[in-house]
């Protein structure tokens, strides 16, 4: 008996011994994610900006870029996509970040029962932080701290000025407000990072490090009545060397932090860890254009030769640059000619680091696929030609091969899955052929009728299956339990079938389940908690402060 439980705890011993050294051998992640940097605005892809940044080129160079490189145009939904391996009609993140009331109609961040990679990499043994932009959700359970992150320092969502001033800023550590925060964003995002993977190298321990600057988005200098976002120095360097006024804020503060992106690359090899370090570097949109009515405001990003930018589903809001750099072990100077996307991403790092990626989150499935293969084959091994969707306030986008379907349906559906559908159907969609049409200026249905059928099917078929439910609480609190999910409130524009029932409103407020609504329930958290209590007491037909489901389905008095 006594050799037994020695064998047995001999084995637990290699086992946990062998599972600490398999976490210790796996490489190292630091993910960096510029804002709203326009395709145009990486020298590799376009030889036309004046924007100089040396540390990413020599990413480039010494690692893998993709050019055709496609995300969602707004920042919230691109990095929820990123980090769920979903379409961001899937995952719930299908705008901005929302701040209302978990299950209320106005809800949107990414769904509690679908999983973040930061989830997956702290549960396989990683050590884990984000610095700087969230823009992933703000209500608990949404927050950094909640989503696998063991460290978290920066901003949760929003715009945020770049110079940074003690106890007048957004900025948090972990759940708490930051009030000696001092400086300029993208100096102390690099600088928390830096400590962050010093601290993980000492611990020998292999990190995910998240740098999501708020680099390049506004508030940005684009006349003389406004002070610099960019360090004095870095304004002057553009400037001195010709750069319109226009854009010298605009290019120094990509090129100031190209420069800081290169004091982490210094510091892995200081490290000695620059050998076993997969570094990723993506933009989250595309840029914000001189164009009336840009999304983000007017600023002089640069989109290559695409039509549109952030917040339109042309290409220039869609394609921006990717480069992904893995010292010895990725191909250098390797420009791949692959389709790929922000749901790609996820697979990528999961399948980087050893972990089994799965291939269902939630209730929907995984869109994305590791791009390893086709990386250490040096493209050899091909990316497979498969749709790609992208929506955003019923702007609808969807390439396959050189093939892109387009449409602005208007923004009152989304997320109303099934009202955006119908339109759809009875809508003349666009479609472009990229190889011969970069700008998407001349619409080929008619002389491409299959391509163009195929594809709205594909598009229809999508929308037709997106489970679009959204968690609610059974009780009030930071520790509140979710309940069965419930559809938001539709439209009232969308089908009567798809209106809120009385059952349907009851069940998503009825938090303890006791069968009635008190009135803390009945409004919740909602901005529009005068006008629910107004409902609440007209509903109230026998004055006790409580509502039956009986008085709910009666009309109001």
């Amino acid at each position: 008996m006594i050799n037994n439980i020695r064998t047995i705890l001999g084995l637990l011993l290699l086992l946990i011994v062998t599972t600490g050294a398999a976490a210790a051998d796996r490489p190292n992640i630091l993910f960096i994610v510029s804002d709203d940097h326009g395709w145009g605005d990486l020298p590799s892809n376009w030889d036309k900006t004046e924007v100089q940044l040396p540390t990413l080129e020599a990413l480039a160079t010494k690692g893998v870029r993709f050019p055709n490189y496609h995300t969602v145009p707004l920042c919230g939904p691109s990095r929820a996509c990123m980090f769920t391996g979903q379409f961001s009609t899937e995952n719930g993140m299908w705008r901005g970040p929302g701040n209302q009331p978990l299950g209320s109609p106005g809800y949107r961040g990414i769904k509690r029962d679908v999983k973040m990679l930061s989830e997956h990499l702290a549960e396989s043994g990683y050590r884990t932080g984000a610095f700087g932009k969230w823009h992933m959700g703000s209500l608990d359970g949404e927050v950094p701290n909640d989503r696998g992150f063991d460290e978290f320092h920066g901003f949760l969502g929003g715009a945020h000025p770049y110079w940074i001033k003690p106890g007048r800023s957004k900025i948090m550590h972990n759940r708490k407000p930051d009030p000696k925060a001092d400086g300029h964003a993208t100096e102390l995002f690099t600088r928390w990072a830096e400590e962050f993977i010093r601290t993980s190298a000492e611990a020998d321990a292999p990190f995910f490090c998240y740098l999501a600057y708020n680099a390049v988005h506004g508030p940005l200098r684009v006349d003389q009545s406004k002070p610099a976002s960019a360090p004095e120095a870095w304004m002057k360097k553009a400037l001195d060397r010709g750069v319109s006024f226009l854009r010298s804020d605009y290019v120094a503060i990509l090129e100031h932090m190209d420069h800081n992106i290169g004091r982490l690359i210094d510091l892995l090899d200081e490290l000695a860890v620059a050998d076993n370090t997969l570094i990723v570097f993506v933009s989250d949109n595309g840029g914000c254009t001189m164009e009336p009515n840009a999304a983000g405001g007017r600023f002089p990003g640069n989109n290559g030769p695409f039509r549109g930018g952030k917040a339109t589903t042309y290409q220039g809001g869609l394609n921006v640059p990717l480069l992904m750099n893995w010292k010895g072990r990725l191909p250098q100077e390797m420009v791949s000619d692959g389709q790929v996307m922000h749901c790609d991403i996820f697979s990528t790092l999961l399948d980087a680091a050893e972990f089994p990626v799965p291939k269902m989150n939630g209730k929907n499935p995984i869109r994305g696929m590791s791009l390893l293969p086709h990386m250490l084959s040096a493209g050899k091994e091909t990316t497979p030609e498969r749709a790609m969707i992208f929506e955003l306030w019923g702007n609808i986008g969807l390439r396959k091969g050189d093939y892109k379907l387009w449409s602005d349906v208007g923004r009152e559906h989304s997320p109303d899955w099934a009202a955006l559908k119908a339109e759809l159907e009875h809508t003349s969609l666009a479609l472009y052929d990229l190889s011969k049409d970069i700008a998407e200026n001349n619409d080929l249905r008619t002389e491409f009728p299959e391509v163009y059928a195929s594809l709205k099917k594909e598009l229809i078929n999508h929308l037709s299956n997106i489970n679009s439910e959204y968690p609610v609480p059974e009780t009030a609190g930071p520790s509140a339990k979710e309940a069965s999910p419930v559809k938001p409130e539709r439209n009232a524009t969308a089908p009567k079938s798809n209106a809120v029932t009385p059952e349907r409103l009851f069940k998503a407020r009825d938090r303890n389940g006791d069968g009635v609504l008190t009135l803390e329930e009945y409004t919740g958290k909602a901005g529009n908690a005068p006008a629910r209590t107004k409902r609440f007491k007209r509903f109230d037909a026998n004055g006790d402060g409580k509502l039956q489901l009986d008085e709910l389905r009666q009309s109001p008095k």
